[in-house]
């Protein structure tokens, strides 16, 4: 084999090759990003549309049906999601994995366009942005003190966050917990009122008297002067004086009407930390920077701060994703590491040779390290999917080694000398090597190229493992051997001591091993009815394994302890944010001995929730509740999820929502995503209601919830448009001025030390609906008219939002899942009770997504790379062996993974994700190499003229050592993906048990299996 000659010919030219890669790998684990899953380039753009004043009602049919119908058309798209809720729309556009977003939005602006000019009058042109699931929150603080709250929110408004976002790396903070400050002018409704005048009247002073105005510039004498009217108030006591009216000789000024003050508009969010009002404060990270370098940059400028805080402030660190990342990123490596001092154990075990476990203790980390030289250059960052690649990769680099190494070591105990044996053994081995790289590399080109959502994990998983496999068989065939040649020593007569005693030992057993393989190969040969009984046990085994995939079930991915749970509570739509911050005190009170909690981040007004779900109004509340990290304390994170659901379940008036962070995209995790699609609101309220009692009786569906709700109380006035023509009065004047009664209205801008604040002119804020009713407005002198007689006033319940999906309506169920029921069966069950039970209407239809959707997607991609790989396998080992017949022989052996994979996924508990069905096609690279190596033998024992079944026996028994060798390396670089406990471990554990229990299992059949199915098929050529 040219490579290995040349390095043994050449050690010094290859040895500096070996060197400049290895420089170039330390080189680019420095510099890679590190990651928690690969960066994700989700095609979604958002349309938000604001139209002042509408019901969801009015939303849908004014402009949620005119948007869905100018996109729709538009190519690549998936999915068109909207929500219509009051004054505004909310529009998600999905498109396929692979559509340019960049001029998908630029279709989008041209599509609205179009449709502009239908759109009510009123309505505030729709803001496009494409939607980055990359730019999520990163870290929350909390600002408490006992310092007032407008204070605390002024400071985190306007100081704060100025020195958070001009850090490298954050696209935005996000503040909740408080208002702006604002300059409110508080209207006495009887002095306003025995004046004849309007609020409206006060806000058209205003907005006349202040304002600044560049009025151009003149010059004397060659000095130029700028103009600048200045009609802006220097101090808040000024706007007392402006005048309102001056009706004969009689002036009116707002001193006369209204008091002035410097404060926050009403309320509409809340936030507290460990039971200390606070602001919320969330730092968002730009798309494309690195979670971790984030994190630690907002570390050091928030300990700068500490020092430098206003007396009576305290910054709280809540909790932060970079510290899960790095600890699972290391959690990750520290797998790697065992896994190659396993197979380097095992090594040793085998051979007894303190230089060969040198060799393989050089080549195996160098093959690991020169390997990411190559993945930063194909762009990749150290994430879940790329490192459960290389924990993956460690058995399949030292199995490469292994078979060199035993062909060298079979050359040197003949009597040959190191350079000679290190030559000649490299070059038999060329061939099953090569078949084993080879079947290994080509089953993971179908899964590099596939598309979907779920391509954004696969693909850098894939190309890992290429990149790890190409790079060992380079290092195989290089190193090894040289290394071998300039190592290992001429056997000689066998020295004493206990090194070889130990392996004079290990290898009688060993010998004795083989001749009891080869006994039971050949009555196996002999009596064909024993064959028969033994082929057919197999067969069973696979059925009864197969059969086990119902209770596996099938998930998207395996749950994730990041030492955070959130609790979201939904109060009755009538309530106030008073009334809510009191309900959530008393859930605090119940959770606050929970063991090991270190922060309770509540916020009042504004929670974490899926499209479709109400995510602001002040009858919303949410805990986050934040504990060490796994490996800090005892208690999983699913227990502590028991506890809080056990204390909460006596708890009135509220519909509660306990689970984990997602374990994507952020946000809280909801696997069971249920749309029930229809035309009439009613009748889909109806269904959704039904399904959620059936889901109820189905054990492990928690927290199950519905988008069904209780319209909110609202006071719906209607124009009496006669009566309003009669006075000359439009109807949105009408309107205008009921804004500004009770909300506000905007009227001018106060300046003051480089700073602006809205100046709102209102009514003094008053208690109760029946003010509503007795508003008074202008009429003839000393007869102010109510209210009551230009409109009409009723009180109603409003739907609180319109959800549609794909031009339909929808309504939607969601629920969280214990960990014994897989999302797949959940599904299954669900499905399978509104078969029987559901008696939905004609015209009405079922479909789950979110998760689901993309786990069968998913499903189906992976099964079509499956059939690929298998098809490419066969043409590998068909040009490599030269022949067609004999890759059918070894493919034979490719379900015999399926048992040891079934059987330990079932014992341990776990279910099948993405990465285990990943698993399964790899596999199907790496069980047929023991059948490769027996082939290969095979074929030399042939070509010397043995009888073929006798050839056969022999190559089994001659390749018994290097198939034990190479399985149990394999299984033993792969056993701490399997067992690991760290952080982050949980995605790594379920591909880990299937393949260790796949190879081990199918290594240990495919010696009997292989040369039992070629005896009983040449026995029938015969016959």
């Amino acid at each position: 084999m040219f490579l290995a000659d040349a390095a043994i010919r050449r050690p010094v030219a290859m040895g500096c090759l070996i060197i400049a890669l290895t420089l170039l790998g330390l080189n680019a684990s420095r510099k890679m990003g590190v990651e928690f899953m690969p960066r994700m380039d989700a095609p979604f753009i958002t349309i938000v549309t604001i139209y002042p004043g509408s019901s969801p009602e009015e939303i849908e049919t004014d402009i949620a049906r005119r948007i869905e119908d100018a996109v729709v058309s538009l190519d690549g798209l998936k999915h068109v999601n909207t929500v219509s809720m009051e004054n505004v729309c909310q529009t998600l556009l999905e498109f396929e994995m692979g559509v340019d977003v960049d001029i998908a939005a630029i279709d989008v602006r041209e599509q609205i366009d179009l449709v502009r000019s239908l759109f009510p009058q009123d309505v505030e042109d729709p803001i496009i942005q494409k939607f980055n699931v990359n730019a999520m929150p990163v870290i929350t603080l909390a600002l408490t003190g006992d310092a007032p709250l407008d204070a605390l929110f002024d400071f985190a408004d306007n100081d704060l966050k100025d020195r958070l976002t001009t850090i490298v790396g954050v696209a935005a903070v996000e503040l909740v917990g408080g208002a702006p400050r604002q300059v409110q002018v508080l209207l006495d409704r009887d002095a306003l009122q025995s004046r004849g005048l309007m609020a409206l009247d006060v806000h058209e002073a205003i907005r006349g008297g202040v304002r600044t105005i560049p009025s151009g510039r003149v010059q004397e004498r060659g000095t130029e002067y700028n103009v600048k009217f200045d009609a802006d108030f220097t101090a808040i006591r000024e706007i007392l004086d402006l005048e309102i009216a001056n009706k004969e000789g009689m002036r009116c000024r707002i001193g006369d009407v209204a008091r002035v003050a410097m404060t926050t508009p009403e309320l509409r969010e809340a936030a507290a930390v460990d039971g200390r009002p606070a602001v919320s404060i969330r730092v968002v990270k730009k798309s494309d920077a690195n979670t971790v370098e984030v994190t630690r940059r907002v570390r050091q400028v928030v300990d700068g701060l500490q020092g430098q805080l206003p007396g009576g402030m305290e910054l709280v660190w809540v909790t932060d994703e970079g510290r899960f990342i790095e600890a699972s990123v290391q959690s990750a490596w520290y797998n790697v590491a065992a896994g190659v001092l396993l197979t380097g154990g095992i090594l040793f075990v085998f051979l007894y040779n303190l230089r060969a476990l040198l060799v393989v203790s050089i080549t195996m980390p160098l093959t690991i390290v020169i390997g990411l030289f190559f993945m930063q250059m194909a762009g990749f960052t150290l994430n879940t999917a790329t490192l459960i690649a290389i924990g993956m990769s460690v058995g399949v680099l030292v199995a490469n080694s292994i078979v060199v190494l035993e062909g060298i070591f079979q050359r040197l105990a003949e009597g040959q000398p190191p350079k000679a044996a290190a030559a000649l053994g490299a070059k038999e081995r060329f061939i099953a090597v090569l078949a084993s790289a080879g079947t290994n590399t080509v089953v993971l080109f179908p899964l590099a190229v596939l598309d979907g959502m779920i391509s954004m994990f696969i693909t850098p998983l894939a190309l890992t493992m290429i990149i790890m496999t190409l790079v060992s068989l380079f290092i195989s065939f290089t190193l090894t051997p040289m290394l071998c040649s300039l190592l290992l020593k001429q056997r000689t007569e066998m020295r004493i001591g206990l090194l070889s005693r130990l392996s004079s030992g290990w290898n009688r057993g060993l010998a004795a091993a083989v001749e009891r393989y080869r006994r039971l190969l050949t009555g196996l040969d002999r009596h064909r009815g024993r064959a028969l009984v033994v082929v057919l046990g197999i067969v069973v085994l696979l059925v009864h394994a197969l059969s086990l995939a119902p209770r596996i079930g099938f998930d998207l991915f395996q749950g994730i302890d990041r030492g955070e749970v959130i609790v979201k509570l939904e109060y009755p739509t009538r309530y106030d944010l008073d009334q809510t911050w009191r309900r959530v005190r008393q859930v605090e009170d119940r959770l606050s001995d929970l063991p090991g909690l270190r922060h309770r981040m509540v916020t009042v007004g504004k929670v974490e929730g899926i499209l479709g779900q109400s995510s602001e109004g002040v009858y919303l509340a949410q805990l986050l509740l934040k504990f060490p990290e796994r490996d800090m304390r005892t208690v999983t994170v699913d227990e502590l999820i028991a506890r809080i659901r056990a204390r909460l379940t006596d708890y009135p008036e509220a519909i509660i929502t306990v689970a984990k962070p997602a374990t994507v995209g952020g946000g809280l995790e909801v696997p069971v995503e249920m749309e029930i699609a229809g035309p009439s609101l009613e009748t889909l309220d109806r269904m959704v209601l039904r399904t959620r009692d059936l889901a109820a009786a189905i054990d492990g569906l928690k927290d199950i919830d519905t988008t069904a709700r209780e319209g909110k109380p609202e006071i719906r006035i209607r124009p009496n448009r006669p009566v309003l023509s009669d006075r000359a009065m439009p109807a949105a004047a009408l309107g205008t001025a009921l804004r500004a009664n009770l909300e506000g209205l905007t009227a001018g801008t106060y300046k003051q030390d480089a700073r602006n604040y809205d100046i709102v002119v209102r009514m003094e804020p008053r208690q109760g609906k029946d003010q509503v009713h007795h508003f008074q407005f202008p009429g003839a002198p000393g007869q102010p008219v109510l209210l009551e007689t230009l409109a009409e006033l009723s009180e109603e319940r409003a739907p609180v939002k319109i959800i549609r999906k794909n031009k339909q309506r929808v309504a939607k169920l969601t629920a969280g899942l214990e960990r014994q029921l897989p999302l797949g069966s959940a599904v299954d069950r669900i499905s399978t009770a509104i078969r029987d039970r559901g008696d939905f209407p004609p015209g009405y239809t079922h479909t789950f997504v979110g998760d689901y959707e993309v786990l069968a997607e998913s499903r189906a991609d992976l099964g079509e790379a499956a059939i690929i790989a298998i098809i490419l396998v066969i043409l590998t080992l068909a040009a490599i062996l030269e022949s067609f017949k004999q890759p059918v022989l070894i493919l034979v052996t490719l379900p015999l993974a399926l048992i040891g994979a079934m059987w330990a996924l079932a014992f341990a508990g776990l279910s099948m994700d993405i990465f285990v069905l990943l698993g399964f096609v790899m596999m199907a690279g790496i069980v047929v190499n023991n059948a490769i190596l027996i082939m290969d033998q095979f074929n030399v024992r042939v070509a010397e003229g043995r009888d073929r079944r006798d050839a056969m026996i022999t190559a089994a028994c001659e390749r018994f050592r290097p198939i034990l060798m190479t399985t149990a390396a394999a299984v033993l670089g792969m056993l701490p993906l399997a067992v690991a406990t760290g952080i982050g471990a949980e995605m790594r554990n379920g591909i880990g048990v299937a393949s260790v229990g796949g190879i081990l299992v199918s290594g240990l059949l495919t010696m009997i299996l292989m040369p039992v199915l070629y005896g009983l098929c040449t026995r029938r050529k015969q016959s």
